[in-house]
């Protein structure tokens, strides 16, 4: 209890200083006070103030103990029974100035009831509080434990891969800690093992990588630059460029084609590719690829990324660019002197009436062989020409129109035949190369009126929607094909009956039909049943 009052004194003498109030007015303004008295006593013993009875003042006080003793140990008290309270009190006091002293007197009953509050205030505070925070340490020790007990059950699925003697020795020495060391240990040897064996595995797929002789790259969902091979790299890296840092795919490619075709792939999920694409951006100019992109899924279906493969085709583009320009300089130089000779032949026709009739029979046939010539190197030329080039001009095309107008050319070329041509076209609209389409309808027209015996030629030309493929047939009543001809009819100078009079083909007509309707991405095949053929071409709706 001193202890508490000494506090309680320093405390007071701290707060009077601090605040620079004087000690006979502070004491002077106290008010009387039940249960604690003030007094303010010099060192002989006079009284200067007393907050329980102003006549003090003045008043000496001789050999009180606590007073004389606080003198020499600044602090001191003493119980007695107080003649103010009439019961026992403790007096104590303490030391302000060499001249100076400050005395409390405290009840001893009213000491008891203040520990009495207290100990009601802690009962009813403390205690609670005290089983708040046991709960609480209870509840974060739980948090705290937690991940402990998820790591022993993660310790558990290593036991079969711990040798059976030192699963023993842990059971014996149950020691959570030594079991979580073991299986951190034995997870660690797992680790380093799986990336040995993903290092193996990256040094097999850089060498697949590397024995490709196509241009690959791979790129992440978010158009990143996965990986590539050193063939790319030479062609399509700049050589100053950071191979650290992982580029976008647009720091590669500046063609917006390419970059569409890759973000199609990202976003669809269907393959896509680019036909003798030019890069003249690659180290070499007048480089031609071509682009095959493909999707790089995961097990689940997700599009995680893209693979590109550019396959060069350089070599191949000048290939055939060598061969059309062959076959146009030769059909070129060949068709020269042809229509001269032609000419000639002509101008003697012209004057057959000074030539012997023996001779007109030659005349005819070199005038119809050099026809025939003419048109043969027509063919090539326009066959070469189909082969060596891609579609530029996909648009849709009206089918009605384009029918009407073979129609009326074949009628103009076959004026001394009845050719009756009808359609019925439920799909109106295709799409292609409007040239390109119209040649293989005029090609296959005219063939049926070419190779019928008939002078009445009925040619029937109808279009329909299957399996999300627009149909297209071209029949008509002629002779037919036999079955041990129809498949190979679409070769190059194959000929049903080469006994035919010569001007009735080059053998090269339903070869380039095959290649136009091929380009197109889509299929032709012939139908015959001892008379009549119909020729059905399938091509994609878009």
């Amino acid at each position: 209890m001193t202890i508490q009052i000494e506090e309680d004194l320093r405390l007071l003498r701290y707060t009077l200083v601090q605040s620079g109030i004087e000690w006979e007015k502070w004491c002077e303004s106290i008010p009387p006070l039940k249960d604690v008295q003030y007094t303010l006593v010099r060192r002989n013993g006079t009284i200067i103030c007393d907050s329980a009875d102003k006549k003090l003042v003045g008043e000496k006080l001789e050999n009180i103990t606590e007073i004389v003793q606080s003198h020499e140990a600044r602090f001191a008290s003493q119980l007695r029974k107080s003649d103010l309270f009439g019961t026992q009190a403790v007096f104590a006091s303490l030391r302000l100035g060499d001249d100076l002293m400050i005395r409390k007197v405290i009840p001893v009953s009213s000491l008891r009831d203040n520990m009495d509050r207290f100990d009601r205030v802690l009962f009813l505070r403390i205690v609670p509080f005290s089983i708040i925070s046991y709960l609480f340490f209870v509840y974060f020790f739980y948090l705290s434990t937690k991940p402990l007990g998820i790591i022993l059950s993660k310790v558990e699925k290593f036991k079969d891969d711990i040798p059976f003697n030192k699963n023993l020795e842990l059971l014996y020495e149950r020691d959570e800690w030594a079991s979580i060391e073991e299986a951190l240990n034995k997870a660690d040897q797992k680790l380093q093992s799986q990336m040995a064996e993903s290092r193996l595995e990256n040094e097999k797929n850089t060498a697949i990588l590397e024995s490709i002789n196509d241009d690959i790259l791979a790129i992440d969902k978010y158009e990143t630059v996965l990986f590539y091979n050193t063939k790319f790299k030479n062609n399509f890296l700049k050589t100053n460029e950071n191979t650290q840092i992982k580029p976008k795919l647009w720091h590669t490619f500046s063609d917006e084609e390419v970059l569409e075709a890759f973000r199609s792939v990202l976003q669809n999920g269907r393959p896509s590719s680019l036909r003798t694409k030019n890069f003249p951006y690659s180290h070499r100019p007048e480089r031609f690829f071509d682009l095959t992109i493909t999707p790089l899924k995961s097990s689940d279906g997700t599009i995680n990324g893209a693979l590109g493969v550019f396959y060069d085709v350089t070599e191949f583009k000048l290939s055939e660019q060598m061969r059309v320009d062959f076959v146009a300089n030769v059909s070129h130089e060949i068709r020269t002197p042809l229509t001269s000779v032609k000419g000639y032949t002509q101008l003697l026709q012209a004057q057959a009436g000074k030539i012997d009739e023996s001779l007109h029979v030659f005349l005819d046939k070199i005038v119809g062989n050099t026809e025939r010539m003419i048109s043969l190197f027509n063919d090539l030329l326009n066959l070469s020409v189909i082969e060596s080039r891609y579609l530029q001009t996909m648009e849709p095309l009206d089918l009605p129109s384009m029918v009407e107008t073979v129609a009326s050319n074949i009628q103009t070329n076959y004026p001394e035949k009845k050719v009756n041509v009808t359609w019925d076209l439920a799909v109106d609209t295709i799409t292609g190369d409007s040239r390109l389409i119209e040649q293989v309808i005029s090609n296959l027209v005219d063939n049926a009126c070419k190779y019928s015996e008939s002078d009445s030629i009925d040619i029937k030309i109808a279009s329909f929607e299957k399996n999300d493929k627009a149909i297209l047939t071209i029949s008509d009543n002629g002779p037919g094909i036999s079955k041990d001809h129809i498949q190979r009819i679409f070769e190059r100078f194959y000929r049903v009956d080469s006994s035919r009079e010569v001007s009735r083909g080059t053998g090269l007509g339903l070869s380039i039909v095959k290649h136009i309707i091929s380009k197109h991405k889509g299929r032709i095949w012939a139908e015959s049943e001892g008379k009549g053929t119909t020729f059905i071409i399938e091509l994609p709706l878009e």
